[in-house]
């Protein structure tokens, strides 16, 4: 097709995980290089497949547009001397441009007007942008991890096997790593290995369709769940497959191939999370749940990325490599069931949680002491019991069931279902926007074990970065953010990380002491100023108004349960009609309290009408407000907050009498210094609710 590029790098197998991001990345940087060099174009395509990076540009003009570039040179105050002359400062510039000195023109800038010289470029032909723009392209994709192969110095995710660069039709010639552009293109590695030749894109993925590729990434998707689904429905059962494993299992494969595979049931007496985690994390395999009773069947779903006349020899190649699989887990589960969980606490000793702070052992010992803060004896029975897992020998073969073979061998064990559960949704939520605990004490555990975690990250300066957090410190703090608001808990965050900081420094490993911050004062205000900028974050993605997320955050952020209820109320309020009027006069308060009064507020230093009016209304309204949210213990926290704003808008008329008609700054410095501890009591109640001076 006319005006058409077609891109493709041809490689050994990229990592399935790399694709996605890589694709991406490949989509942003043609676009960025067309878009510098002057070259319109329509859109952009990008297709790929384990062995191959493949993208279409439609409608790329044939030549850059033409450019003027204005080049500046001196003033034009030292330009030309008194007599009109070009000074040597002009003759310079004239002669570094190349230009005669009638050709100079002025322009204006900032700083005023200066000499300057227009030169108007004339657009090169695509091909040979192309030619130089086509390697930095393919050489500065990204990749989690990336090689070099052979003798050569080229770094990619894999080894470059071919480069396809056709632009109208004829190849766009240039070398990578000793591999030359070509408009030769490949099929599949083990049906299709006779190279075909690229003309145009609808051509191209027909023709590699009949060579057993399917470039879609999202049509491999389709193949495969439709196809799962007729498999699954033949035996009585439901493929069950996240958005994540269809992404994985699809970036596997050129031509996916759906089969299906069995193991023993005896293998269904092990915790389904078992074998979900060997058929879906280990082997990529789809699991299948039967449609009447929703337990897993003794059966799995597979994709092959190889067309195979003899399904047979696939399905049983799989078939044993799972019942290994399966065969080990059986064996560590009876082994790790003929003790009691508890029995395995001792092995923690000797496991590091962090060198700087400890083992698990001492993480344990720590979360058992903030459990004892909410006085519950299942959420400190279940801090005992957190991390014993970790040194069984099926967590130990399968990390990703950490916490919830805790659960199930809590149970075997006897302990109460309460603290088994929690036991079991102490990691909860998984990722930024997972599932919560279903259970207090599940709740308030994940709580105890994330904030033990964040602060022992902070003592041993393990703070995240713009780019790196490879403890997830980020995400545990908004983890422990979500159940907060979400599971409605008021918890004092200065409160959980003071103490928890007082027994980090406890662990702390004398020999590693010297790269652990030991000011816990301080510590714990940078811990508290990270929580409320994932707090801001986290709001604002809800929709929440910006200037009444900072206002709330501003005066305080020490339950986020209660800074949500503020928020929300005060974004209602502040639609009112006479919320501007009201916020006025808050204003009008904050920026004169800022003058921090040195004296203690006396009513005999009161004189004028005004200021007395303020004071009495002042005590009054307090009253009112603070009755507001100390009242009903029934009545929600919302509720309260609404009252107690209707009950503090009612200063609004005093406040604005008492600017009209009293000078603060009075020059009698008693005076002065009794209205400034007036305007600060009055902010310190306005403070309970937000920070108005920032709305």
């Amino acid at each position: 097709m006319e005006k058409e590029l077609i891109l493709e790098i041809g490689t050994e197998e990229i990592p399935a995980l790399f694709l996605g991001a890589a694709a991406e990345n490949l989509r942003a940087l043609i676009s960025g290089e067309l878009e510098n060099r002057g070259l319109e174009f329509a859109e952009i395509e990008i297709l790929y497949t384990p062995r191959r990076l493949a993208a279409r540009v439609e409608g790329l003009e044939r030549r850059q547009r033409d450019r003027t570039t204005v080049h500046f040179g001196p003033p034009v105050r030292a330009a030309f001397d008194e007599n009109g002359g070009p000074t040597k400062a002009a003759l310079g510039f004239a002669r570094s441009q190349k230009v005669n000195i009638a050709a100079l023109d002025t322009a204006k800038r900032d700083n005023g007007e200066f000499l300057c010289v227009r030169k108007t470029e004339k657009g090169k032909r695509t091909p040979s942008v192309l030619k130089e723009i086509l390697p930095g392209v393919v050489m500065s994709i990204s990749f989690r991890k990336s090689m070099r192969w052979g003798s050569g110095k080229t770094s990619f995710a894999r080894p470059i096997r071919w480069i396809v660069a056709v632009y109208d039709g004829r190849v766009v010639k240039f070398e990578i790593g000793g591999v030359k552009s070509s408009d030769s293109s490949f099929g599949h590695r083990f049906t299709s290995k006779k190279p075909f030749r690229v003309e145009d894109w609808k051509k191209y993925l027909k023709t590699l369709e009949k060579n057993d590729v399917v470039a879609d990434p999202g049509r491999r998707k389709e193949i495969i769940t439709r196809a799962a689904a007729a498999a699954a429905a033949k035996i009585g059962g439901v493929a069950e497959y996240d958005p994540e494993l269809l992404e994985t299992v699809s970036n596997l494969v050129e031509s996916p191939s759906v089969l299906t595979g069995k193991f023993e049931k005896k293998y269904l007496r092990l915790p389904e999370e078992v074998l979900a985690c060997v058929m879906k994390n280990h082997q990529k395999y789809f699991p299948v749940r039967s449609k009447k009773t929703g337990r897993l069947l003794p059966s799995f779903i597979f994709a092959c990325g190889t067309p195979v006349r003899n399904t047979r020899v696939v399905v049983k190649g799989n078939e044993k490599v799972i019942r290994a699989r399966l065969n080990d887990a059986e064996f560590f589960f009876a082994e790790d069931t003929k003790k009691n969980l508890a029995d395995y606490s001792e092995d923690l000793e000797s496991m590091v949680f962090l060198s700087e702070t400890g083992s698990y052992g001492e993480k344990v010992r720590r979360m058992k002491s903030l459990a004892a803060l909410f006085s519950d004896p299942d959420i400190e029975r279940a801090a005992a019991l957190s991390k014993s897992d970790l040194a069984t020998q099926m967590v130990f073969e399968f990390p990703e069931l950490q916490g919830v073979m805790g659960k199930h061998y809590s149970r075997i064990s006897g302990e109460k279902k309460a603290v088994s559960d929690a036991v079991g949704e102490q990691y909860m939520p998984l990722s930024r926007g997972g599932e919560l605990p279903a259970t207090k004490t599940g709740a308030l555990l994940s709580v105890i074990d994330k904030a033990d975690s964040v602060c022992a990250c902070f003592a041993a300066g393990l703070v995240p970065t713009g780019s790196a957090d490879p403890y997830a410190v980020r995400r545990q703090a908004l983890g422990i953010i979500r159940i907060a608001v979400e599971k409605k808990f008021d918890v004092s965050l200065s409160k959980i990380f003071g103490r928890c900081l007082e027994l980090v420094s406890e662990s702390v490993v004398p020999e590693k002491s010297g790269s652990v911050k030991m000011d816990q004062a301080a510590l714990r205000e940078d811990i508290l100023a990270f929580f409320a900028a994932r707090f801001r974050n986290m709001m604002t993605e809800e929709g929440r108004p910006k200037n009444i997320v900072e206002a709330v955050v501003s005066a305080g952020l020490d339950n986020p349960l209660d800074a949500h209820r503020r928020i929300r109320v005060l974004e209602k309020f502040s639609k009112r009609k006479d919320f501007e009027k009201l916020a006025t006069g808050f204003k009008r308060v904050f920026n004169i309290a800022k003058t921090k009064s040195p004296a203690r507020f006396s009513e005999k230093l009161l004189t004028l009408k005004e200021e007395k009016e303020l004071r009495a209304a002042f005590v009054k309204t307090r009253k009112a407000a603070l009755g507001k949210l100390s009242a009903d213990e029934k009545a929600s926290k919302e509720t309260d907050y609404a009252s107690f704003l209707a009950s503090v808008k009612t200063l609004s008329g005093p406040i604005d009498r008492f600017f009209d008609a009293v000078m603060v700054m009075d020059k009698n410095k008693k005076t002065r210094n009794n209205r400034l501890a007036l305007l600060d009591e009055i902010k310190d109640l306005f403070f309970m609710m937000a920070d108005f001076s920032k709305i």
